[in-house]
């Protein structure tokens, strides 16, 4: 299992470092922002820009030939999809981490005047990312890599569109359409999250059924 997590992070390493590398540059530029919105979205982008290194992982994946290599590997089918899943939860505790330092500074600059957009970037951030995560392995499994551009595309989509649909939803007790609101922005953070989980085992069944040629 290690080995595939390993393996997993070595196939997007480059990218990973150009992920690490504009994460910090929006911490620096976070210094300097006074607007709550554009701090919600430094925020969200800091958690969503490692989620963006699934499909650079598939498709190197497939590439290298590793996807069918790893099959005749002595161990479960569902333990080859586990070890993606538990990278890709490794890369939303990055963003996690990587935001915790905008925090900090926003705290060192403002105090607690701004939290409440540091908590609104980290739902955005969240649900945006496990959506797109959630959505990409399945569909890349289904349909290949070729098309991961599209993929990732239309996944981010789904996440915003899951953040409007939960504030549509939510506006009798929100006052309005407020997806700022904190309870729109936790209900859409469990659905991400419930959705993550369920992909696994989508994925896992695709998996099962997939010839690799």
């Amino acid at each position: 299992m290690k080995g595939l997590i390993y393996n997993n992070f070595y196939s997007m390493e480059g990218n990973l470092k150009i992920s690490f590398a504009i994460a910090l540059l929006l911490s620096v530029v976070s210094f300097s922002v006074k607007d709550s919105g554009l701090l919600q979205m430094i925020i969200a982008m800091q958690i969503f820009v490692f989620t963006v290194n699934v499909g650079t992982s598939l498709h190197a994946d497939v590439l290298a030939k590793w996807n069918k290599f790893e099959r005749t590997l002595p161990i479960k089918f569902s333990d080859i999809i586990k070890a993606k899943y538990i990278s890709f939860v490794m890369l939303l505790l990055l963003g996690i981490i990587m935001g915790l330092s905008t925090t900090i500074l926003v705290y060192m600059i403002n105090g607690f005047s701004m939290i409440h957009s540091v908590l609104y970037g980290y739902a955005f951030g969240l649900t945006l990312a496990a959506t797109v995560a959630g959505m990409m392995y399945p569909l890349m499994l289904k349909i290949g890599t070729d098309k991961n551009e599209m993929i990732l595309f239309l996944s981010a989509i789904g996440g915003v569109g899951l953040f409007v649909l939960v504030a549509a939803v939510l506006s009798p007790f929100t006052d309005g359409m407020n997806m700022k609101h904190p309870m729109v922005g936790i209900v859409s953070t469990m659905i991400a999250l419930s959705l993550l989980i369920v992909s696994y085992f989508v994925s896992v069944k695709i998996y099962q059924r997939k010839e690799f040629t």
